[in-house]
């Protein structure tokens, strides 16, 4: 299918999904088949993975389709781009997010052990005006909320499994940088559920926070 008509179909799967109510089993399926062609499209395509940080380009694709199936027919604008454009964009929005999560974890990583090596950031020159010490400072500051967690809001909000909550999902992705499989396997929960829980119920706790204190963690890129 050429790249029109397929921005054709996506539009009227949109369409379909709008016009169902919230939460109904109609929106849901429609929802689901949107999906179901983005995921088509993206595995026929994957071009950033030439870039590097193949784990973090897969991580954007999740919450990427997450976020389309939340919130499409309030942020898709369909008289300033086409489906693709405007998926493409939100995807390498939420890919340069990951990819700035990943180098922060590096670099304070870096800090601890100087004489190992840490990649080039293909985004430094975009971070270069920021305050170094202001950034480790912040850092900090969100490492203790983490682990002090002091309104149990983190701890309180787990999957089936009370040991898979929002502090150890936090501390395990955000401070220690592991990855989604090794953190699944430890808690005995498919991948699809954490990473389910961490963008419903956990990345909102995040993003709150971030709001709340300094935004030098990447930005709301999903316009």
């Amino acid at each position: 299918m050429d790249e029109s008509n397929l921005n054709l179909r996506l539009k009227l799967l949109i369409q379909e999904v709008c016009s169902h109510p919230l939460k109904s089993s109609q929106r849901r399926i429609a929802i689901n088949n949107l999906l179901r062609v983005l995921q088509k499209y993206q595995k026929s395509r994957d071009s950033y993975r030439n870039g590097g940080y193949i784990d973090e380009y897969e991580e954007a694709v999740y919450k990427t389709m997450f976020k389309v199936s939340e919130t499409i027919c309030e942020k898709y604008n369909p008289s300033r781009s086409s489906p693709l454009t405007w998926f493409n964009r939100c995807l390498r929005n939420q890919w340069i997010d990951e990819i700035r999560a990943t180098k922060r974890h590096e670099s304070h990583k870096h800090r601890a052990y100087p004489n190992q090596k840490v990649q080039q950031d293909p985004l430094e020159e975009q971070k270069a005006d920021l305050d170094g010490a202001l950034i480790y400072e912040t850092w900090e500051l969100f490492v203790q909320w983490i682990n002090d967690d002091p309104n149990h809001i983190l701890r309180d909000c787990f999957t089936k499994i009370p040991e898979a909550n929002c502090q150890f999902l936090a501390h395990s992705k955000r401070i220690l940088g592991r990855k989604w499989k090794e953190i699944a396997g430890e808690v005995s929960l498919p991948r699809g559920t954490v990473t389910s829980h961490w963008c419903r119920k956990c990345e909102p706790l995040i993003r709150e926070w971030y709001d709340k204190n300094q935004m030098l963690f990447g930005e709301d890129n999903y316009e």
